[in-house]
């Protein structure tokens, strides 16, 4: 039995989608208000300049900041950085995202019982403010009291330093924990190139899998602890 579980957040103990689909609609709805843009026009301006940034900023934790994300989208609409407009946006994106989260079915009960056998670590590729607030908002703070974001690290998962510097916090080693996820590049391949086992979760994305993905699949978290029964 592994001493030490590495967790991922989004799309692993809440789902990302629905809360990123009401706070863009939230956005564009106040962002609307004051520039003439319709809600395609704005989507599929967001996407191209998330797209930008992913580009831009490759391997840096400021390519999840929605702050520049508004600030250029409101430069492209009305060609001045107006920074009221931008952080009433992004303000209003998160307050939106937050209040919309909802924790995994089964993810309380799960934690709080590996968490009384198991040193639990999170570790995400973000901005360390939001997941921390993310945190808050999912009641999972108590669970974790080691969490690492590619933002301290310097770099982002699948890089071997990110999962290195959360088993160093832990005073494990990588043979003594398993990485859970939902990302087959970040969070999988990632892992194992650092020597820890891999669980795979589909939970939200529901995509199939080759059964090598990953040492386990699990479809919920209410399969995790058997899972890791049978490494």
């Amino acid at each position: 039995m592994p001493r030490a579980l590495l967790f991922d957040l989004d799309d692993t103990l809440y789902g990302y989608a629905p809360c990123n689909e009401a706070a863009l609609q939230a956005v564009h709805g106040l962002l609307s208000a004051q520039v003439t843009c319709s809600a395609e026009e704005f989507r599929s301006l967001h996407d191209a300049v998330r797209t930008e940034f992913a580009q831009e900023l490759s391997g840096q934790a400021a390519s999840h900041n929605r702050s520049l994300f508004f600030k250029r989208i409101v430069e492209r609409l009305v060609g001045t950085c107006q920074i009221d407009l931008a952080v009433d946006l992004f303000d209003r994106y998160w307050r939106v995202f937050l209040d919309s989260m909802q924790p995994a079915p089964d993810a309380q009960e799960v934690l709080s019982a590996l968490g009384s056998s198991h040193e639990l670590a999170l570790v995400s590729n973000h901005t360390t403010d939001i997941q921390l607030r993310k945190l808050r908002q999912l009641g999972f703070q108590s669970y974790f009291g080691v969490v690492v974001t590619s933002e301290e690290v310097g770099v982002e998962k699948p890089d071997p330093r990110v999962f290195l510097r959360a088993l160093t916090a832990l005073g494990v080693e990588a043979s003594e924990a398993v990485m859970i996820g939902d990302d087959l590049q970040g969070d999988i391949h990632g892992a194992r190139a650092a020597g820890l086992a891999t669980v795979l979760t589909t939970e939200f994305s529901g995509r199939e899998v080759d059964s090598a993905a990953a040492d386990v699949l699990i479809s919920s978290l209410a399969e995790l602890p058997a899972g890791l029964a049978s490494l």
